[in-house]
C-alpha cells in the first residue's frame, strides 16, 4: 500500500493545501502510505515548508521538496527534474511502491523514469492542463516553436505509457480518446476540482462577521476568488460588476494574491469608485470565512482551446458557501452544467456586453434562498471532495488488484 506521489505545485501553495493535501489525507486515512514531493516555490520560507511537513507526517505523509524557480526556461526545469529524480530514487528503490502518482507534466516526466527504478509499480498521470497549449493561449509560446513542438511529443509519451490517466473534464476525456492520445485499454478517470464541503459550508453568523468587516452593509456583493491576468477576464467582470451597480447598491469582493492594476483600471473606466471594491489577500484557511461574505460569485474565463481541460477551483468553493456562479460557455464542462442548472448557475454566454447586461438583470431576478439551495446541493452532487477521494481510492484499487 506504499505510493509516490510528485506534484508541480508546492505544498505551501493554495493550489498544494487544497488540491493535493485533502486527497493524500484522504487516501492516507484509506490506508495508503505516502511519500510526497513537491516543487516548492522559490519564495517559500523555510518555515512555512516546516509547518506544512509537520501537519503532513501527523498523517503519515512524509515530505520532501525541491526548489521551483519562476523561469520556465527548458534548462532550468531540467534541472529541477533532476533534482526531483535524484531525491527519489533512493525512496523509490527502497520502498517499491505500487503507484507512482504524477500531478502534471514535470513530475510526469520524473515518475515515467522512476517506473525503472520500481519495477512492478502502476503510473499514473494526473493532467492537470495541457501545458503547451496554455504557454501558446496565453501567448508565450508560439504552436511552432520547437518548445511547443517537443513539449507536445512529451505530452503524447506521458499519454502512452500511463497505467491511468486523470482528467479534471470529461470533455477532455473525449478528446482524448478522439485523439487516440490515452489507448483504450487505459482508464481515464475525470476528477474535477473538488471542495471539503465541510469547510466551505453556508453560515449565517460568519457571513455576518465578515459582512461587516468588509463594509458590505446592505449592498449586493459579488465575489472573485484566485489569480487575475492572462486569461482572467478582468474587463468583463468589470462590465458585469458595472452593470450589477447600476441597478443596485453592490460591492465587488476581491480575494486574489495576483496584482490588481488591471482590474482596478478596468473599474475606474467604468465609474466605479474605489470604495465599492475590497481587495484581499488571505490565506487558503480562511477563504470561506471571507468569500462568505458574498451574495454571488463569478468565474469568467477566456474560452481558449486549452481551457476544454479546466475545472476552476473558485467555481466549486463559490457554490458550496451557497453562492450562484456566473459563468461563461466553453470553459470545461461548464456548458453541460449551465444547461442543467440554471437555479445555481448564470449563463455569461460569450462575455459580450450585451450578454453581460443581461446576465446582472438575471443575476439579480434570482430568489437568494433557492438559488443558495441550489448552488450548494450542485457543489454537493458534483464537487465535493468525499467523492474525489472515492474515485481516486477505486483508482488505485483498481491498478494494483
Amino acid at each position: 500500500m506504499n505510493a509516490l506521489y510528485l506534484s508541480s505545485a508546492g505544498m505551501t501553495e493554495p493550489l498544494g493545501r487544497s488540491q493535493v493535501v485533502p486527497y493524500l489525507q484522504g487516501l492516507s486515512r484509506a490506508g495508503w502510505q505516502f511519500d510526497l514531493l513537491g516543487f516548492e516555490p522559490a519564495s517559500a520560507r523555510d518555515q512555512e515548508i516546516a509547518q506544512v511537513s509537520g501537519e503532513l507526517a501527523r498523517d503519515g505523509i512524509r515530505y520532501q521538496f525541491v526548489r521551483r524557480s519562476p523561469s520556465h526556461a527548458p534548462a532550468r526545469k531540467l534541472a529541477e527534474a533532476l533534482g526531483a529524480l535524484g531525491r527519489s530514487v533512493a525512496r523509490v528503490a527502497r520502498a517499491r511502491p505500487r503507484i507512482i502518482h504524477a500531478r502534471s507534466y514535470l513530475p510526469g516526466a520524473v515518475g515515467s523514469l522512476l517506473q525503472i527504478v520500481g519495477p512492478g509499480s502502476r503510473f499514473i498521470f494526473d493532467c492537470r492542463g495541457l501545458l503547451g497549449d496554455e504557454y501558446a493561449d496565453v501567448g508565450h509560446w508560439s504552436r511552432e516553436s520547437l518548445r511547443y513542438r517537443v513539449l507536445k511529443r512529451a505530452e503524447r509519451r506521458l499519454f502512452g505509457r500511463a497505467d491511468a490517466v486523470v482528467v479534471l473534464t470529461d470533455r477532455l476525456r473525449r478528446w482524448l480518446r478522439a485523439e487516440r492520445l490515452a489507448p483504450d485499454h487505459v482508464p481515464v478517470e475525470v476528477i474535477p476540482c473538488c471542495v471539503d464541503l465541510t469547510r466551505f459550508a453556508p453560515d449565517p453568523a460568519r457571513r455576518a462577521v465578515a459582512r461587516e468587516r468588509i463594509g458590505a452593509a446592505d449592498r449586493f456583493v459579488l465575489g472573485y476568488t484566485g489569480s487575475l491576468g492572462s486569461w482572467y477576464c478582468e474587463e468583463q467582470i468589470a462590465s458585469l460588476f458595472a452593470a450589477i451597480a447600476r441597478r443596485r447598491p453592490s460591492k465587488l469582493l476581491v480575494l486574489t494574491r495576483s496584482s490588481t492594476a488591471g482590474l482596478k483600471a478596468a473599474l475606474a473606466a467604468r465609474a466605479i469608485p474605489p470604495e465599492a471594491v475590497h481587495v484581499e489577500a488571505v490565506a487558503s484557511a480562511d477563504v470561506p470565512a471571507v468569500l462568505g461574505a458574498a451574495d454571488a460569485a463569478v468565474s469568467l474565463i477566456q474560452p481558449v482551446f486549452s481551457k476544454l481541460a479546466s475545472s476552476p477551483v473558485k467555481l466549486a468553493e463559490s457554490l458550496a458557501l451557497g453562492l450562484p456562479t456566473v459563468l461563461n460557455r466553453g470553459i470545461g464542462d461548464c456548458d453541460e452544467l449551465l444547461d442543467e442548472h440554471p437555479d445555481a448557475l448564470v449563463d455569461a454566454g460569450s462575455m459580450s456586453e450585451a450578454e453581460l447586461d443581461a446576465c446582472a438583470d438575471r443575476l439579480l431576478a434570482l430568489d437568494p434562498d433557492r438559488a443558495a439551495a441550489a448552488a450548494r446541493g450542485l457543489a454537493e452532487r458534483c464537487f465535493s471532495l468525499d467523492e474525489g477521494i472515492r474515485r481516486y481510492q477505486t483508482l488505485y484499487r483498481r491498478l494494483v488488484s
